[in-house]
């Protein structure tokens, strides 16, 4: 095991857990309800899908924890910009 893919992905998961309640915070502040079709939603779907990737994959390297990464970071951009435009 080694202990920077570890690590790192600890701190993903940490990340994928704080965009998620930032998406859920923010549709239910603005009433948004669940449609699979609302683009926050498919935002939130994808964030589930990578935290959940974080807990059952043990096989990751870490080429693939920086794909991860920069997914997380576009996700986070994505609803801090839409919080932005719309407060």
């Amino acid at each position: 095991m080694d202990y920077f893919i570890t690590a790192k992905e600890e701190v993903l998961r940490e990340v994928a857990a704080s965009v998620k309640a930032k998406i859920i915070n923010y549709m239910r502040i603005k009433n948004i309800d669940n449609d699979p079709s609302n683009p926050l939603e498919v935002l939130l779907s994808m964030v589930g899908s990578i935290s959940r990737s974080l807990i059952q994959n043990p096989d990751f390297t870490m080429e693939d924890l920086e794909k991860i990464s920069a997914k997380l970071s576009l996700a986070n951009d994505y609803i801090d910009e839409v919080i932005e435009v719309n407060d």
